[in-house]
């Protein structure tokens, strides 16, 4: 375990520094940070076609962390690029002086999700904030990831909007709140099994229904607006000095990302398992196909009237 004293972001378990998956042959050419789109597969669509445009073969790496542990990896020299969800910690991080900040490069969501027959009704919430006070009053089963994922702080943060820390009472004394830390697939596939409420990001929740790991479940809330709470925007850190070091290929890889040919594939991506994306691009600032009252049908997430909803 590697801890930094050389910043107040608080690091959370163990920090991977050796590569999930390698993309490409040949030299090394670039290191990328992530968690969540990198467990879908997005970062391998985007490292793959970006490596279809080089004139010479090259090796890119994906090192799997959550958010926080993905900016103490660039902050270590693990990574060259890190794809980070949390606006805070990246300020705390570009003010520190060790990371720069290029910016949104695509969207994604976070979903309140639980079972179909919804024991803690909260199908008749206004808002997450109710629907998560309601979980509570009613002793409703709830699984939080308790790993330090930027998932993890969103709970924490809506917890704390309603005058609760479930997560700090003593241990049995909450027999509804279920700690574990369990990655984003596995997390939404226990809940599920399980039959508890859970919140988890919109592509992770589609690409485990598709794979047929997800049953019996329904999505309650999702953002409805670009402001929303429940966004779940990932923007792109480096390092300062990543020219100067002569890795060309940082500033090249956030220009792919930014590209038009790029945004378009995270348009479209997840389509093809889900009928419907898992991704937003910049432009279109929130995804325009909405989950909620959707539930697990076949493998897809149908609104309850139809068979299935398609873009």
């Amino acid at each position: 375990m590697t801890y930094f004293a050389n910043t107040i972001i608080q690091q959370h378990g163990d920090i991977a520094s050796t590569p999930s998956q390698v993309f490409g042959k040949g030299n090394l050419i670039l290191r990328i940070g992530n968690g969540g789109a990198g467990g879908v597969g997005l970062v391998e669509a985007l490292a793959k076609d970006y490596l279809l445009l080089q004139k010479n073969q090259g090796r890119i790496e994906w090192i799997c962390n959550h958010s926080r542990n993905t900016q103490l990896a660039l902050l270590g020299g693990y990574v060259d690029i890190a794809l980070t969800y949390e606006r805070e910690q990246e300020e705390i991080a570009v003010s520190e002086g060790w990371a720069k900040n290029a910016g949104c490069i695509f969207h994604d969501h976070f979903c309140l999700v639980g079972p179909e027959h919804d024991p803690a009704n909260v199908k008749d919430t206004m808002s997450i904030e109710e629907a998560f006070d309601r979980i509570a009053k009613t002793g409703s089963m709830f699984h939080s990831r308790d790993d330090g994922s930027a998932t993890m702080c969103k709970e924490h943060d809506i917890w704390r909007r309603c005058h609760r820390t479930p997560w700090n009472d003593a241990p049995g004394s909450s027999s509804w709140y279920i700690k574990a830390k369990h990655n984003p697939a596995d997390a939404i596939s226990f809940a599920s099994a399980a039959g508890a409420y859970t919140l988890n990001d919109r592509s992770t929740l589609l690409d485990q229904v598709s794979r047929g790991r997800v049953r019996g479940s329904t999505v309650f809330f999702e953002p409805t607006d670009p402001f929303h709470p429940l966004m779940n925007s990932c923007y792109v850190l480096y390092a300062p000095n990543s020219s100067a070091c002569g890795n060309e290929h940082v500033s090249m890889f956030i220009n792919h990302l930014k590209s038009e040919r790029s945004q378009s594939l995270i348009a479209r991506y997840g389509v093809d398992k889900a009928e419907v994306p898992f991704f937003a691009p910049v432009k279109d600032k929130i995804a325009k196909s909405s989950l909620v009252h959707r539930r697990v049908r076949n493998g897809r997430l149908m609104l309850s009237n139809q068979r299935l909803q398609k873009l």
